[in-house]
């Protein structure tokens, strides 16, 4: 996804070098001690098959991801031959019940078809139950589980078949 895209107040772009900072700053907020390292965040944009997109907030008038506002959420995708993966989807608090998860998550899957892939993987905290409920909105399927891959709690795994 080279070209930024306008839904709802929310532009989605690709995510470049100088935002790797700011993204890795809002994921320890979300992800604790969990979250990726901003060294982390360089090595898999260096990996290919590999797409990171954000989502700002969107001031009346904006049309570029230059101008965008706050970071509101991002998601880190790969694709192997046909197979996908969703390695990290967030959303600030801020930006939380406004749809953006959902627009990441159709842009991610979206990228990940165009790359061939015919199936996307994804695990998540078994508490989170938000993102299970939208990971189900999708048609993602529990396929299996992790035990205690999460700090105090199993990572489901989920598949969907787009």
């Amino acid at each position: 996804m080279s070209d930024a895209t306008e839904q709802d107040d929310v532009v989605i772009s690709d995510v470049h070098w100088w935002d790797l900072a700011e993204i890795a700053d809002n994921d320890s907020r979300v992800f604790g001690a969990t979250a990726w390292t901003v060294h982390y965040y360089w090595a898999v944009m260096a990996q290919p098959g590999t797409v990171m997109l954000m989502a700002r907030t969107a001031s009346a008038g904006q049309r570029s991801s230059d101008s965008a506002g706050e970071l509101a959420g991002w998601i880190v995708m790969s694709v192997g031959g046909s197979e996908g993966d969703v390695m990290t989807i967030a959303t600030t608090a801020a930006a939380r019940g406004h749809g953006i998860g959902r627009s990441l998550l159709t842009s991610g899957i979206g990228w990940a078809r165009q790359q061939g892939a015919h199936v996307v993987h994804l695990e998540v905290d078994e508490h989170n139950e938000s993102a299970l409920g939208l990971y189900r909105t999708f048609g993602f399927a529990e396929w299996g589980r992790r035990p205690d891959y999460y700090p105090g709690a199993d990572a489901i795994l989920m598949q969907l078949r787009p």
